[in-house]
């Protein structure tokens, strides 16, 4: 068995594209996908507090992406709602209890708790600045890396951080394990 990905994610994502554009994206995103991974989607058998494979996971960003024509740009706006759904409840309150730089180091423990391979640690950090380290993140591809990416922008904005940019400094390519991004705001 491979490095697997929480079924909530798969949920969140696809939530996040009907969101963003609406159920007939979601219908085509998934007419789009291998039959097994279709099917789990359809029949709910795709179980949000289950296991699957990561490779099901690059699938369905592969699918949104070529059906929407959006490119990466896709991605990075499913990473980004998806995290601003995901996050309610005891997370929403927490993260505008805490500081931007603070809420990177609570989204570096969220991110074992959607993906089974790989860790992140957060290499320095200030005010205004934070800079993270993902390694060990077997199966991840550019749509992978691109939503984790657009999800830490999205935690910093709820913990107030304004005018949030992001620079990968290393890694993130289409077959890479390994990635490291600074994040600045103000």
């Amino acid at each position: 068995m491979g490095p697997q990905v929480k079924g909530i994610a798969y949920r969140s994502a696809l939530r996040a594209l009907e969101h963003l554009r609406g159920l007939p994206a979601v219908e085509s995103a998934i007419s789009a996908m291998s039959p097994e991974l279709a099917d789990s989607i359809r029949y709910g058998t795709l179980i949000a507090a289950s296991w699957y494979p990561i490779e099901w996971y690059r699938e369905l960003f592969t699918s949104v992406v070529s059906t929407t024509g959006n490119n990466n740009g896709i991605v990075h706006e499913i990473g980004r709602e998806a995290a601003r759904l995901d996050m309610t409840g005891i997370y929403r309150a927490a993260f505008k209890l805490l500081s931007p730089q603070s809420v990177l180091g609570l989204s570096a423990r969220l991110f074992s708790n959607y993906y089974d391979t790989g860790s992140v640690v957060i290499v320095g950090s200030r005010s205004g600045f934070a800079q993270a380290r993902w390694t060990n993140c077997t199966g991840f591809d550019r749509n992978l890396w691109g939503e984790v990416f657009a999800s830490v922008e999205m935690y910093l904005e709820l913990a107030g951080a304004s005018q949030v940019r992001t620079h990968i400094v290393s890694g993130a390519g289409l077959s890479d394990d390994c990635a490291e991004l600074q994040a600045y705001w103000t």
